[in-house]
C-alpha cells in the first residue's frame, strides 16, 4: 500500500493537470514600426557606378580559328545562339540557306568572322557573321542576289572590318 499510494498520487497530480486549461501566448507577426527604417535612403547614385548584364563568355570562341562552324556547332554555342536568333528573327533561315558552304572561321583582335554561301550560288546568296568579343556585339549579313542587309546588336553601326570587306565585295559588282 505504501508503494501504491506515491503512485495513485501521481496519476491524479497528472490528470488534474491535464485537464485544466494552459494559457498560451498566441503569436503574431507584427512588421517592425516605421520609426525603426532609416528617415532618407541610404544608397547614393555615384557617377562611376557601372551596370552590368551577366554574360557568358566569348573566351572559347577564340579557340575557334581555322575550325569549320558545323566542326564546332557554332551557332548552337552560348552566348551565341539565342542572341544570333534574336538579331535575325525571321530571317535566321535565310541566313542559314546561305551559310551551307563555309571556309574555317577567323578570329584576330578579339573579332571573329566567319562568311558562307548557298551551294553552287557563292557570288550572290552568301551570309556572314561577325562577333566583336570585346564590345560584345554580333553582327549578321546576308547577301540575296547580291543586295546585302547587315543586322547589328544595340544598334551599332560600327561593323568590324572582316564584315566591311565582305560588303564591299558586292558593291564592286555590276
Amino acid at each position: 500500500m505504501r508503494k501504491l499510494l506515491p503512485s495513485l498520487l501521481a496519476t491524479c497530480v497528472h490528470m488534474w493537470a491535464c485537464e485544466q486549461p494552459v494559457a498560451r501566448k498566441e503569436r503574431t507577426h507584427t512588421p517592425e514600426k516605421a520609426s525603426n527604417a532609416p528617415s532618407a535612403d541610404t544608397m547614393i547614385p555615384a557617377s562611376d557606378t557601372v551596370i552590368t548584364n551577366e554574360v557568358t563568355s566569348w573566351s572559347r570562341f577564340e579557340d575557334y580559328t581555322g575550325r569549320y562552324a558545323g566542326e564546332v556547332d557554332l551557332l548552337e554555342k552560348a552566348p551565341l545562339k539565342q542572341r544570333f536568333r534574336d538579331l535575325l528573327g525571321r530571317d535566321t533561315a535565310a541566313f542559314m540557306r546561305r551559310y551551307q558552304v563555309a571556309p574555317p572561321i577567323e578570329v584576330e583582335g578579339g573579332i571573329l568572322f566567319n562568311e558562307g554561301c548557298r551551294p553552287h550560288h557563292c557570288a550572290s546568296d552568301e551570309a556572314a557573321l561577325a562577333i566583336d568579343m570585346n564590345r560584345d556585339i554580333i553582327y549578321a549579313g546576308i547577301a540575296i542576289d547580291g543586295k546585302v542587309k547587315i543586322y547589328a546588336e544595340k544598334g551599332d553601326t560600327a561593323a568590324p572590318q572582316p564584315l566591311k570587306e565582305w560588303q564591299q565585295k558586292f558593291a564592286r559588282r555590276p
